[in-house]
């Protein structure tokens, strides 16, 4: 079966860690190794929206592009997401390059459109492959992000990753830790 290689957009402006924590160890199960960028969170382009935790996750998937985008949505779905209009957003997962694509494939616009004015996006994705080329510009990412102009701060995050199941489920649930439990990350 064919790989390919995928870079995910990732952002969550409700229970942030929970959310971002969750899709991760979820998008482990089909790409694989998942390298991540640092968390970063930066205010909504929408101002009435609460700030965003945003990364770049990226590796290698034996899905296609409809089955990984089907994937997707049901990710967030399972987060609570519903459409695209909610003022927050528990989870939002974009794929912003899917091999060397470019244009409109399976109804996807690729590469993703914001990589090239969204700091959040862009700043992430060259982190974690400075060197890679935009399918469309044959320009880096590094080079794409010195030639960006200076927009809105982003903030790192020092971010727990890694929680465990049990602690997130319960956080989820809102659901006091019983007193007699105790709680041992291994």
């Amino acid at each position: 079966m064919p790989t390919h290689h995928v870079y995910l957009g990732l952002g969550s402006n409700v229970e942030r860690e929970i959310h971002i924590d969750m899709a991760l160890t979820m998008l482990e199960e089909h790409i694989a190794p998942l390298r991540r960028s640092p968390v970063y969170e930066s205010a909504s382009i929408d101002p009435r929206q609460s700030p965003f935790y945003n990364l770049v996750a990226g590796g290698r998937t034996d899905l296609s592009l409809a089955e990984l985008s089907a994937w997707i949505k049901d990710i967030e779905l399972l987060h609570g997401r519903t459409d695209s209009t909610q003022r927050f957003i528990p989870l939002d997962i974009d794929i912003l390059l899917f091999d060397n694509l470019s244009g409109l494939h399976e109804g996807i616009e690729l590469p993703r459109a914001e990589i090239l004015n969204r700091a959040f996006v862009l700043y992430p994705l060259q982190q974690l492959a400075p060197n890679l080329k935009h399918p469309s510009l044959g320009t880096s990412f590094a080079e794409l992000w010195r030639q960006l102009q200076p927009g809105p701060p982003l903030s790192t995050v020092r971010y727990p990753f890694g929680v465990s199941s049990f602690h997130l489920a319960v956080q989820a649930a809102r659901l006091p830790l019983p007193s007699d439990h105790q709680l041992a990350v291994i």
